[in-house]
């Protein structure tokens, strides 16, 4: 069966492009962010993240649907021990939507509250 393609107009450059989404490959935001190493998620984290989800009684086989999200907010600067937050599995998509909404709350103008990891979230 022939590939389909979709063309797009950009939302920012108003060039057309192949492909999915509001942005084209040029106006999509770059991910910034340290290494995950450098964030606390290293090989120490992996042993507890197994932990976490063999506790719960999660299958090994299901394991790549699940994130660990930390209560309060994971913040190395603050807590870099894993084992002193409360862990729970979450499916990825609400991990992920739990992190945008609550944990990274930003004010009116899209800057980050600077709350994160404290005041008991």
């Amino acid at each position: 069966m022939p590939k389909l393609s979709t063309t797009n107009i950009c939302d920012l450059c108003r060039r057309a492009f192949v492909g999915t989404g509001s942005l084209c490959p040029s106006c999509k935001p770059k991910d910034t962010r340290k290494p995950s190493f450098k964030r606390g998620y290293d090989h120490e984290w992996r042993k507890v993240r197994a932990e976490v989800l063999r506790d719960h009684g999660i299958p090994q086989s299901d394991w790549h649907l699940f994130d660990i999200d930390h209560r309060p907010a994971y913040n190395k600067e603050i807590e870099p021990d894993h084992r002193a937050y409360e862990l729970i599995p979450m499916l990825h998509v609400e991990h992920s939507r739990k992190t945008a909404q609550v944990d990274n709350e930003r004010t009116s103008d899209g800057k980050f509250t600077g709350q994160r990891g404290r005041n008991g979230r």
